[in-house]
């Protein structure tokens, strides 16, 4: 089923990192193109969200959704000197931190950072449970106008203009940064 929803099935020559963790241990982990896992297979063991899909078995351990680790798994990013964080799902849970406190981190440790967080528009098209198909489209749609407000700030941050010591905001909605 995932492998329909990818545009390619062969891992991107570029670095691509996809999250998941140990479902008997609850260690993180990463896949890339070097974990002798295939793309599909990674991208369905991050996608393994707990009472919706069932863990994916690979290399002898079960999977699920990198997700239940951290809201955005910006802080894989530590190190890199501009940082745009795309984070639909933006708020932490008790032990999960949130993506503003990731952006805030990789900032104090030096990284020009962006985060992008749903604004209101895009709140109210995903919906409720975000997990819901029914509300895709307008969720798309929300998330393509929400683009163009945001690709100034996204491109000082990518094109190094911007350097500042906190994460910028991208918008006014529920992820404000200030």
């Amino acid at each position: 089923m995932i492998g329909a929803w990818l545009p390619s099935h062969e891992w991107p020559a570029q670095r691509l990192l996809i999250t998941a963790v140990d479902a008997d241990t609850g260690e993180s982990g990463t896949f890339d193109s070097s974990s002798g896992t295939s793309l599909i297979d990674a991208v369905s063991a991050s996608c393994a969200v707990p009472g919706v899909w069932p863990p994916v078995r690979l290399n002898g351990r079960r999977w699920m959704d990198g997700g239940m680790r951290s809201a955005a798994n910006a802080d894989l990013a530590a190190g890199f000197d501009r940082v745009v964080v795309l984070a639909p799902i933006w708020k932490g849970l008790r032990v999960m931190p949130a993506a503003l406190a990731q952006g805030q981190e990789l900032a104090i440790r030096g990284s020009a950072v962006v985060l992008v967080t749903p604004n209101a528009e895009a709140v109210t098209a995903m919906g409720r449970n975000v997990l819901d198909s029914a509300g895709r489209a307008a969720a798309a749609r929300a998330g393509y106008a929400q683009a163009e407000a945001v690709r100034p700030d996204v491109a000082a941050v990518w094109s190094g203009q911007r350097r500042s010591p906190g994460p910028a905001p991208a918008h006014p909605g529920p992820g404000t940064v200030s």
